[in-house]
């Protein structure tokens, strides 16, 4: 795991306050610790100990919400809330919002699969997590960097595409994950040979960060390749 993905797993592991009373805030408490704990031992390269840790989690979670009939959602800002509790089937009566301690080990449990190369499993993970979260670009950025490993081109182009549109959900991180997008797009159209609408996506990525390193270093590995081509 690079260290920037261990930034940006700490970061969404903090991203949003935990709302609960009672004995459903002390089962939160224990959740995030040994969430965090397993989060720890991804950063310290044990992914499978990460997973063993994270997955008694997940399925404390599952057994909880097996019976809820209404759509469960895990939130992290206002502008999620916003969608889900007027766009559901059956109106916010219908809805559910958990706390995101759920979505957080979910994530850090599908992480761990992309980690132990198990990008099949990683795939069904993330998939899973965006359900509980379709407005959250990082999981759908996460998802489709799994696509964009197993080769699945347009499929990660597609998924990409649904994160940069996500991320107006996720106001203070916006920027960022666009960026992301636009970055995966372009890597995506390179493997496809369609140079012009990679370089097309990574100015996309500049015209949001200005000199952004990667995207320059793509668009100068594009004209590499054109130059092979001529």
């Amino acid at each position: 795991m690079t260290k920037m993905a261990g930034l940006l797993i700490a970061a969404m592991l903090t991203a949003a306050p935990i709302v609960a009373t009672g004995q459903g805030k002390d089962r939160d408490s224990v959740a995030e610790a040994t969430i965090s704990q397993a989060f720890s031992a991804i950063q310290a390269g044990d992914p499978a100990r990460a997973l063993t840790m994270v997955e008694p989690v997940v399925a404390s979670f599952d057994k909880e919400f097996s019976g809820e009939k209404r759509h469960i959602f895990c939130s992290q800002t206002a502008e999620q809330d916003g969608y889900y509790l007027t766009t559901a089937e059956g109106g916010a009566d219908n809805v559910r919002l958990v706390t995101v301690t759920w979505c957080d080990a979910l994530y850090v449990k599908a992480f761990a699969l992309v980690d132990l190369d198990r990008l099949d499993d990683a795939q069904s993970a993330f998939e899973r997590l965006v359900t509980f979260a379709p407005k959250h670009a990082r999981y759908l950025n996460e998802l489709a960097y799994v696509l964009l490993k197993k080769k699945e081109w347009q499929h990660s182009i597609d998924t990409y595409k649904s994160a940069e549109a996500a991320a107006t959900f996720t106001p203070q991180r916006r920027d960022y994950e666009r960026c992301v997008a636009f970055r995966g797009i372009g890597f995506d159209f390179v493997e496809l040979g369609r140079l012009d609408d990679a370089e097309a996506a990574y100015r996309k990525c500049l015209a949001i960060v200005p000199d952004e390193p990667k995207s320059l270093g793509e668009i100068e590995y594009i004209k590499e390749q054109r130059k092979k081509t001529t």
